[in-house]
């Protein structure tokens, strides 16, 4: 594997997050990905994998303006134990899943507020880097006030 570049762990292309040990480059999304932990890959046959972890999707704002009935808010991020497909590989069957873990409650008021997940979906797309790998990209919509966990699964087959 040298040679390989590590996938952009969390997602806001053109804004660079130093981190201890990597810089991330993260999706131009309304959602800030605040936390992001994966867990250890189970292959369930040798051509189909299971990729799962939490991510912590939310504000990084103090103040935060929350209006009754508004649509899902964007998200999007890069699973870390995911590994790149090279130009000109078929991308394999994608399954992506998400349930909320946790969230934080808005402020007494009146109004609709939903709380959850809306959509979810995995493709994989060109590095925001730039070369020719293309990475997993974890995409969805959410609503939230102020913060929402989400467990994750992907299920990746004929890779």
């Amino acid at each position: 594997m040298s040679g390989e570049r590590a996938p952009p762990p969390i997602c806001r292309i053109g804004s660079l997050y130093r981190r201890a040990v990597a810089v991330a480059y993260v999706l131009e999304m309304a959602y800030d990905i605040l936390e992001l932990i994966a867990n250890p890959a189970l292959a369930l046959t040798p051509t189909t994998t299971v990729h799962s972890g939490v991510v912590r999707v939310g504000h990084n704002a103090r103040i935060q303006v929350w209006r009754s009935n508004e649509p899902a808010t964007e998200f999007g991020f890069y699973p870390p134990d995911m590994p790149p497909l090279a130009e000109g590989v078929p991308a394999p069957l994608i399954w992506a899943e998400a349930q909320v873990m946790w969230f934080v409650p808005g402020t007494q008021s009146s109004g609709h507020f939903p709380i959850g997940v809306e959509r979810i979906s995995a493709a994989y797309t060109p590095d925001p880097r730039g070369g020719p790998a293309r990475w997993l990209l974890v995409s969805g919509a959410a609503h939230a006030s102020a913060g929402l966990r989400l467990a994750y699964r992907i299920t990746v087959q004929g890779q």
